[in-house]
């Protein structure tokens, strides 16, 4: 392990037009640069390919490895109806070894705060935030059941004694509560928080309202309270993590509908009641998902419906070769993609397409454009201190590498500054 901490923030819904506006259109630095002291930080592009989603990209960022090669393919489980499903809370979720394991093999402390996949996992302090109220009576005893025994004692057990109620606590003010807390607290070698309250008022309002305004200083003033009580210095490393680029919703697609109609999955009324092949949402994506036991027949006829489906002028319908085992119960056989404003759903029993402006539309009004770039921004040792770019996997083991950690289960090898590099 490499000397100095690492800062490392995640937030959902920011992209690099919102890094680079100022919102008092004076042409001051904006907060989120001028909190995290990334100024003059070096920006490193994630290139189009691969998941789009906050939860995927961030489970290959930790792994150094591909959607395929994580365990979480997409941002909700497969199917959550199934209590032995993977779901993208829960560290038994996570199919190869992680930034955090890889520390905690070297003695090193590390934090996860509102970061998936990390629930169960042997993280010092670790706050998941689930949601998941199928399986717990209520916030409480969730954050109680799936967080770490340090974080419960030192953080969560004094704010229940105290009465919070944490249904009235914005979760990302709570992250950055505790993020100050524990850094007050005792030393800690990588931080890993994510600030999900930007990417959500987004999702629901048009861009430019006064909503996503305000969340945009909420997220800059919890990211000043994380920074200032992190105080970084020339021996440690930060690197700050947007989303995707988010774009108005033109088309929800659903493609169930179109294999419901071949005879591949039944349904009972409005609900999925099993599946042969099945298309798995996973925002602008459609990920098409085959029961592992199924053989080649069944599997050409699922691509055969779906290219069906993918001649509307605005689809396309992408083989996948390495998505074996993509899950317990499936592999991914292919993947559904739209022109930008794209959504896919999940429900077998809607009209297979339906415009954005259609009155009886009911989707998000912004979703993540996969065919955009992303630019994170890192300043510290062993980060790359020109610009590079590759994959979230290829960050992901850039980022072990300034910090001293192996990750085994690593399918990429780092940002470069090659033109274009292929998601693997």
């Amino acid at each position: 392990m490499e000397p100095g901490r690492t800062l490392l923030l995640a937030i959902d819904g920011l992209d690099t037009a919102a890094l680079q506006a100022s919102p008092d259109g004076e042409g001051a630095p904006h907060p989120l640069l001028v909190c995290t002291s990334l100024a003059d930080a070096t920006p490193l592009t994630i290139h189009p390919g691969g998941p789009s989603e906050p939860p995927p990209a961030l489970a290959s960022l930790v792994t150094g490895a591909s959607v395929a090669h994580t365990g979480v393919a997409t941002a909700d489980p497969l199917p959550p109806e199934s209590p032995e499903s993977r779901s993208t809370w829960y560290a038994r979720s996570m199919a190869a070894p992680t930034l955090f394991d890889g520390l905690r093999a070297q003695g090193g402390v590390a934090a996860a705060l509102q970061w998936p996949a990390t629930a169960g996992a042997e993280i010092d302090l670790c706050l998941p935030l689930v949601e998941d109220l199928r399986h717990y009576r209520n916030r409480w005893d969730m954050a109680l059941s799936t967080s770490s025994p340090r974080m419960v004692r030192e953080h969560l057990e004094p704010r229940r004694e105290a009465g919070v109620q944490l249904s009235q606590v914005p979760p990302d003010d709570l992250v950055a509560e505790i993020a100050a807390e524990a850094l007050e607290n005792g030393p800690i070698d990588l931080l890993a928080a994510r600030l999900t309250g930007l990417g959500a008022v987004q999702r629901a309002q048009e861009a430019q309202t006064g909503a996503v305004q305000r969340a945009m200083l909420d997220s800059a003033d919890a990211l000043e309270q994380i920074v200032t009580a992190f105080r970084p210095t020339d021996q440690d490393r930060v690197l700050l993590v947007p989303g995707r680029p988010l774009v108005p919703t033109a088309l929800l697609v659903h493609p169930n509908a179109a294999l419901a109609a071949h005879g591949l999955l039944r349904t009972d009324g409005p609900r999925l009641a099993d599946f042969r092949a099945l298309v798995w949402p996973d925002g602008p994506r459609g990920v098409v998902h085959v029961r592992r036991e199924e053989g080649v027949a069944l599997r050409e006829m699922t691509i055969t419906a779906l290219r069906e489906l993918a001649a509307h002028v605005r689809l396309t319908l992408r083989p996948v070769d390495d998505g074996v085992g993509a899950t317990e119960q499936t592999d991914v056989i292919a993947v559904l993609e739209g022109s930008p404003g794209t959504v896919f759903g999940l429900s077998a029993t809607h009209r297979p397409l339906v415009e954005g402006d259609d009155p009886y539309y009911a989707g998000p009004a912004m979703v993540s454009d996969p065919s955009a770039a992303a630019v994170a921004l890192a300043r510290g040792p062993g980060l790359p201190a020109a610009p590079v770019a590759g994959s979230w996997a290829d960050l992901g083991v850039t980022l072990a590498t300034a910090i001293g950690v192996e990750l085994p289960g690593a399918t990429a090898d780092g940002m470069r500054p090659a033109p274009a590099v292929a998601e693997r």
